[in-house]
């Protein structure tokens, strides 16, 4: 456990290292600020007509549904690109072979360092959306059910970061590894719209996974197996990506 710490904390140091995501967790922060103004700004000028606070009510959800598709994935394609990809094509990974570590736990703290940083804008999300909420509606009614609603949505994250992981094993260049991931996700988008029925096999159709336990739910048997893809998508993508990481000559 001692030697799968410290290669997470290894990873960390790397992720922290990158600027970019600093950069990037300020942008999250500023759209939340700047989608905050604007409504503001839409309840002054419709005269009251227009209820900036029930607006601002439900911005953690709504801020929530655009960032877990789109920004964050983002984010973590560029992680996963970093820590693997970019060390492979520029032939630093030879250090990190080299470290008294098994590829094992090489491998999943790097999946873990990527999840963390997934982690940290997801909470972020939630307490700027949150104070914004409370300063402009006046209220803290819903926290509970919007902590819980953040919560579930890392599940499916999970998901995502081994799938970043698993496509950045097949390539040595990381534009073309990044550009893959995006388009990808792009695809599984696409198909889930023009094909409705193939959402539910897609684990991109779970990407908002709190709506499917929040609200009105469906029968807990049908719940059983959408859990049962998300796990099993997890472990192919887990399971595929480690044995190419092991496999992998450096």
């Amino acid at each position: 456990m001692k030697t799968f710490t410290a290669s997470l904390q290894n990873e960390l140091e790397k992720i922290a290292a990158k600027k970019k995501f600093l950069v990037f967790l300020i942008i999250e922060i500023l759209i939340c600020l700047l989608c905050g103004i604007i409504n503001l700004a839409i309840g002054k000028v419709s005269s009251g007509m227009i209820s900036t606070s029930l607006i601002l009510s439900n911005m953690p959800m709504t801020m929530l549904s655009f960032f877990i598709q789109i920004y964050i994935p983002l984010v973590v394609f560029m992680a996963a690109c970093d820590l693997f990809a970019v060390e492979i094509h520029d032939g630093t990974i030879r250090a990190t072979m080299m470290r008294p570590v098994n590829r094992f736990k090489q491998y999943f703290s790097k999946v873990a360092a990527v999840l963390i940083l997934a982690g940290v804008y997801i909470v972020t999300l939630f307490l700027v959306t949150t104070i914004i909420k409370g300063i402009g509606a006046h209220s803290a009614a819903g926290l509970g059910i919007n902590l819980l609603a953040y919560v579930l949505d890392m599940i499916p994250l999970i998901v995502l970061v081994l799938f970043a992981a698993m496509l950045n094993q097949f390539f040595n260049s990381p534009s073309l590894s990044i550009i893959l991931c995006i388009i990808l996700l792009i695809g599984f988008y696409i198909i889930g719209i023009i094909v409705p029925e193939t959402s539910g096999l897609l684990f991109t159709g779970y990407m908002q996974w709190h709506n499917l336990w929040l609200g009105v739910t469906i029968p807990f048997h049908a719940m059983i197996s959408k859990i049962g893809i998300l796990l099993g998508y997890g472990m192919i993508f887990g399971c595929i990506g480690y044995y190419l990481f092991e496999i992998r000559e450096v």
